[in-house]
């Protein structure tokens, strides 16, 4: 029992990261893709940050958030979706960015006959462009979210240990205890979760997005 509400922890987490992604994906991917002076620097930034391994966040920014909340554990509940993140931002904003600047001129120019203004051309226009690309890179920041759950949920800075409640932290100890069955029913219940998410959240998702892939053939 204690696995399935540890699994439920880790989930949320990685699902507020999702939407922290989500959020910086629209606001900066439509900043960088529609300023030709901000463009190359925001680009370049960007570049610089994806380069920088998820643990490369993890000390000054856990130290920081501690001294914040210093009694209690919303300072590393912060810490850990930040991180989780820093594991799936990177690659949906480029997509989005792509998206964005490959939108075909025919579709730019029917915005200009119904006189579009800008917000009503993200919405209608860009927005669902983007949007096929934009789920299956979702799909696979998630994916790394998850990668990265045992090491963020459970680490050590110094002499000092830190743990989380979720599955990340469950196998960490698991583990360390060299506990076979305890490791391979965390397994178990990760992949279940995975694959639930997929099957409940991702595939009616990207289903729906084939509207709006541009070039689908009529019968499709």
């Amino acid at each position: 029992w204690s696995l399935i509400q540890y699994s439920f922890y880790s989930l949320l987490r990685v699902t507020a990261a999702y939407f922290l992604s989500l959020v910086f994906t629209f606001t900066y991917g439509y900043w960088a893709a529609k300023s030709k002076r901000a463009e190359p620097i925001l680009i370049s930034i960007l570049d610089i940050l994806q380069s920088i391994p998820v643990l490369g966040f993890m000390p000054g920014l856990v130290l920081a958030l501690i001294h914040l909340f210093p009694n209690t554990n919303i300072g590393l509940e912060i810490a850990a979706i930040v991180m989780i993140f820093t594991g799936e931002g990177w690659n949906m904003v480029f997509s989005f960015y792509s998206s964005i600047k490959g939108v075909p001129q025919e579709l730019r120019d029917m915005s200009g006959v119904f006189r579009l203004n800008r917000w009503d051309t993200l919405k209608k226009v860009e927005i669902p462009f983007a949007m096929h690309g934009l789920l299956w890179n979702s799909m696979l920041s998630m994916a790394g979210g998850w990668f990265f759950l045992m090491v963020i949920e459970s680490f050590s800075l110094g002499d000092h240990d830190f743990r989380l409640p979720g599955i990340g932290s469950y196998m960490a100890v698991a583990y360390e205890r060299q506990d076979g069955h305890a490791v391979l029913m965390g397994i178990v219940v990760m992949v279940f979760m995975i694959f639930a998410v997929d099957r409940l959240f991702w595939a009616p998702f990207v289903a729906w997005s084939e509207r709006y892939r541009y070039g689908r053939p009529k019968h499709a």
